[in-house]
């Protein structure tokens, strides 16, 4: 398994420290570091309060040194946070899904998908897009392939992320440069759309038929948003909605 930087991954405790704690990433045999002030968004007196061995816990991989890899369990938002732990979820059922029907022929069959999907969670994610074809490519029996797709179909969904904007601009471009930056009719895009509340809210929608794309294509948003108001001395700022 490659760990790039920037990574979500749902990790075991292994370990506490007094600085910190050790997990496992992942479900694999490669381990990284909390600190303990990425432990949590609140102030942490002792990692004990947080953490306990055995706890699941979503990381961000921060750093990736010769020896350790570094990671966090407070820079991740909501929604990245939920995806992570579906996807884990998911991965885990559909293993023993194949396990199940498939005996000691199962690990042959997923190391095949992992090694042409990167993982079982994506496989599930192209099935739910592309349909059976992806599954007889596989030459999966009858049986299987039933399972597989109503497992798909019992457990598929789709989110919409809804963020609240604060954007304003004090230069002499005015309200008019705020139309400018998102664009006619409010950037009304394929995935998501920017309409008016009041002044200086509007609301950004963003739903991409996928879950996973969904939060990726929310997050690019407002990277670009943020970025382009810096550049223009814009001021922005953001909060996300609950669902």
């Amino acid at each position: 398994m490659e760990i790039d930087i920037g990574d979500i991954y749902v990790c075991r405790v292994k370990k506490l420290l007094q600085h910190g704690i050790i997990v496992e990433i992942n479900n694999s045999e490669k381990e990284g570091f909390v600190h303990i002030s990425e432990l949590s968004k609140r102030w942490v007196r002792d990692v004990k309060n947080v953490a306990k061995e055995g706890d699941r816990i979503v990381c961000k991989v921060l750093k990736i040194g010769p020896l350790s890899v570094e990671l966090s369990a407070k820079r991740i938002t909501d929604n990245e946070k939920k995806q992570a732990l579906r996807e884990w979820s998911i991965d885990n059922r559909m293993e023993k899904l194949l396990e199940k029907r498939l005996g000691s022929g199962a690990q042959i069959i997923i190391s095949k998908i992992k090694g042409r999907y990167g993982s079982l969670y994506d496989f599930y994610s192209s099935v739910m897009k592309n349909g059976k074809d992806v599954l007889l490519d596989l030459k999966l029996n009858k049986e299987v392939i039933e399972d597989i797709l109503s497992f798909i179909e019992k457990t598929k969904r789709k989110i919409t992320i809804r963020t609240e904007l604060t954007i304003q601009n004090f230069g002499e471009s005015g309200v008019s440069g705020i139309k400018e930056l998102l664009g006619e009719e409010y950037a009304k895009r394929e995935y998501y759309k920017i309409r008016y509340i009041k002044a200086p809210q509007y609301l950004l929608t963003v739903n991409a038929d996928d879950t996973k794309k969904t939060i990726s294509e929310n997050k690019k948003i407002l990277d670009g948003l943020e970025k382009k108001c810096k550049e223009l001395g814009i001021k922005f700022a953001y909060k996300e909605l609950k669902r």
